[in-house]
């Protein structure tokens, strides 16, 4: 009695497992199959159905899974099916042909069933729909393979590097600006073995900038494979990745060679003008600093005479005496060589090269350069300026050559009329940043007519004028950072020039 109780609850018990497995298998949110080791489907849920396009167990229940299967897959399914059967878990992925012809993508997770022994009935297999995500991924591997060409079709160097400067990726344009024939003399390498040292530092600087998330652009010289120095333009962006994170630095660099070229052609040309402006205000001083230097020569050849009459007296020498003049002639002779000196370093060509200096002794060379041709015309200047004043990053030379002509230019407007005051202001104002150098004259002022071409090249007011001195004052003030303005004065005009400070060493 007890064994027959203990055997309708143990059947009672396989019941509701039974049950319950039925349950699961048929209320399962994906489909779930059963197959034998040849193929043969013995058991398919609601949701295989579905997936199959038909709500008919009986279209499939005892027909082959192969019939359902793309062909191009049926091979690869039959090594899971053999796989499974010796006891393994596999997964794989394949197309589905459904019962209305349309192809629908599967992955499927398959297991070994097992009966009571342990032997292996069936194949268990769990599959779910990715056809949304097979989409995805076509759609991302278009999107994928269309911006590689691009990239690849692109005419400028595209890359990508990593934070450390290793390059990861660059298109053909770029190998062609690095002399290089195939990827692998590159990609791998350090974009610092073709970048010239001097701008490593900087290089950097953005590196680390673009890794902050901030894009960057600057110019540099690379050293190509086969040692071909060229100029690049780089502009530099993040890459970032789904969590937010920066993971390469994508540049797009373009060959600027040519136009630093270019920029290098014109610059030697400017230097060429503003040399030729420079001998043209010398010619124009020319009168007045024959005259200053005849003065020193003169008394050279009179105090000369003396000493010479001195040493030669019948009745006695004075040494003391020769020893004054001859001492007086040192000082002339360092007078004359000072004006020459001061002309040899005005009118000679050299290499532009900014550097500190205070604009009131800018002024001062300037004016005692001028003071002959000053004096000359009876001119008064008043120089008024803050103190202190801070130090101002420019060249000299070209900054003097702005400052002479704009001293000269007012004398030259001062003396045209008898009637105008024979004076000049100059006054320099100290701001935060720069340094404000304003020149007035007392004159006519500048027309009407010419005032919004002022400085562009050969406009002038004068008659014998060149129309160049103004344009290049204006070109050589925005070199160095700084502005050059007119303004009417009431009477006369007014000319600032602003330029750039630097802070004083410690």
């Amino acid at each position: 009695m007890a064994a027959r109780k203990r055997c309708s609850e143990m059947h009672e018990q396989l019941s509701e497992q039974a049950e319950l497995f039925r349950t699961m298998f048929d209320s399962a949110p994906e489909c779930v199959k059963l197959q034998n080791a040849d193929g043969t489907i013995v058991r398919i849920n609601a949701t295989g159905l579905s997936l199959l396009e038909t709500d008919t167990p009986a279209t499939i229940v005892g027909q082959s899974v192969y019939s359902v299967i793309a062909p191009e897959y049926h091979q690869a399914y039959q090594k899971l099916t053999d796989s499974v059967f010796l006891g393994n878990t596999e997964c794989m992925e394949f197309e589905l042909i459904t019962f209305e012809g349309r192809r629908r993508w599967l992955e499927t997770h398959a297991v070994p069933l097992r009966n009571d022994q342990g032997d292996i009935k069936a194949l268990l297999a769990i599959t779910r729909d990715i056809e949304e995500r097979k989409q995805m991924s076509y759609q991302m591997e278009e999107q994928r393979n269309r911006l590689q060409t691009i990239i690849e079709s692109e005419p400028e160097c595209v890359k990508l590097q990593d934070r450390y400067g290793t390059i990861l990726e660059m298109n053909p344009a770029g190998l062609v600006l690095l002399n290089a024939t195939h990827s692998t003399e590159v990609i791998g390498r350090s974009v610092y073995e073709f970048l010239n040292s001097e701008y490593h530092e900087a290089y950097q600087a953005l590196t680390q900038e673009v890794f902050a998330g901030n894009p960057g652009c600057m110019e540099f010289e690379v050293t190509g494979i086969s040692g071909t120095h060229r100029w690049l333009e780089t502009h530099a962006a993040p890459l970032w990745d789904n969590t937010g994170k920066v993971t390469a630095l994508l540049a797009i660099t373009r060959d600027i060679d040519d136009r630093k070229q270019s920029e290098d052609k014109m610059r030697r040309q400017h230097e060429e003008l503003a040399h030729v402006c420079r001998l043209s205000t010398i010619g124009e001083l020319a009168t007045g600093l024959a005259h200053e230097l005849n003065q020193p020569l003169c008394a050279i050849s009179s105090y000369a005479e003396s000493a010479v009459l001195l040493n030669a007296r019948p009745y006695g020498k004075d040494p003391t005496k020769v020893d004054q003049i001859l001492q007086k002639i040192v000082c002339q002779t360092e007078r004359a060589n000072g004006i020459l000196q001061r002309l040899r370093d005005f009118v000679r060509k050299k290499t532009p090269k900014p550097q500190a200096n205070q604009a009131l002794s800018l002024i001062e060379n300037m004016l005692e350069f001028i003071d002959p041709e000053r004096r000359r015309q009876g001119i008064i200047i008043n120089v008024t300026h803050d103190d202190p004043l801070p130090y101002i990053w420019v060249d000299r030379v070209q900054i003097e050559q702005v400052i002479l002509n704009l001293i000269t230019n007012a004398i030259q407007a001062t003396i045209l009329n008898p009637d105008n005051p024979r004076k000049l202001s100059i006054n320099i104002m100290a701001a935060d940043s720069d340094v404000t150098i304003m020149i007035r004259d007392y004159a006519g002022g500048v027309p009407d007519k010419i005032r919004p071409n002022l400085f562009t090249p050969f406009i002038t007011t004068k008659e014998q004028g060149l129309g160049i001195g103004l344009a290049l004052s204006h070109s050589i003030a925005e070199a160095h950072g700084g502005r050059l303005r007119y303004q009417p004065a009431d009477p006369g005009s007014l000319f600032s020039l602003t330029l750039p400070c630097r802070v004083q060493d410690a």
